[in-house]
């Protein structure tokens, strides 16, 4: 943005450069607390990261289940395409140990993996929401929690509720795992 001033004293010139710094403000603020709104916690153990996802998924399982008893199953978490890895089975372990509760049942892992290797979903390659729901159907589960692991200098470890009556997403937990040396 270019002003040009006809004179020092002109009352023009100091509006404009007012406005320019004041939008300059006025943007910087906006950009540092948008960001600072939406952070994701940041962990350095596996432990810490099911704790981290746990405390962001009871307050929905704890709504989900004031009115009726209900049974949950966690199926072993994928990379991008959906196919459960090594790292994601170990996250759906730690978190269905952090998610034990009286107010609803937890599904046992040996049955759900059973069930993912009779339909032998972990070979196929690609899983999309409706085969683990269907897994989680299978199971008598009202809702499934899936996640979904990204790598790269840290991991992003993105879980969901999802109600395999309707497919609705009923809760998001996200956090991220650095990894150390």
């Amino acid at each position: 943005m270019v002003i040009i001033c006809l004179t020092d004293e002109s009352m023009l010139c100091n509006i404009l450069v007012m406005s320019k710094r004041n939008i300059f403000i006025i943007g910087f603020f906006l950009f540092v607390f948008g960001c600072a709104s939406t952070s994701i916690r940041v962990t350095k153990t596996y432990e810490d990261a099911a704790d981290v996802l746990a405390s962001q998924l009871k307050p929905e399982l704890q709504e989900l289940s004031a009115q009726k008893s209900i049974k949950i199953a966690i199926l072993p978490f994928g990379g991008p395409k959906g196919k459960p890895t090594h790292f994601g089975k170990k996250m759906a372990a730690l978190l269905q140990s952090r998610l034990f509760s009286q107010s609803w049942d937890l599904i046992e892992r040996d049955q759900i993996d059973k069930i993912i290797n009779e339909k032998n979903l972990s070979a196929t390659g690609v899983i999309e929401d409706k085969d683990y729901i269907d897994t989680g159907s299978i199971a008598g589960a009202d809702f499934i929690i899936v996640g979904t692991t990204y790598y790269g200098k840290k991991a992003l470890i993105t879980t969901r509720i999802v109600n395999v009556h309707n497919g609705s997403i009923e809760g998001i937990a996200q956090v991220y795992l650095t990894f150390t040396k």
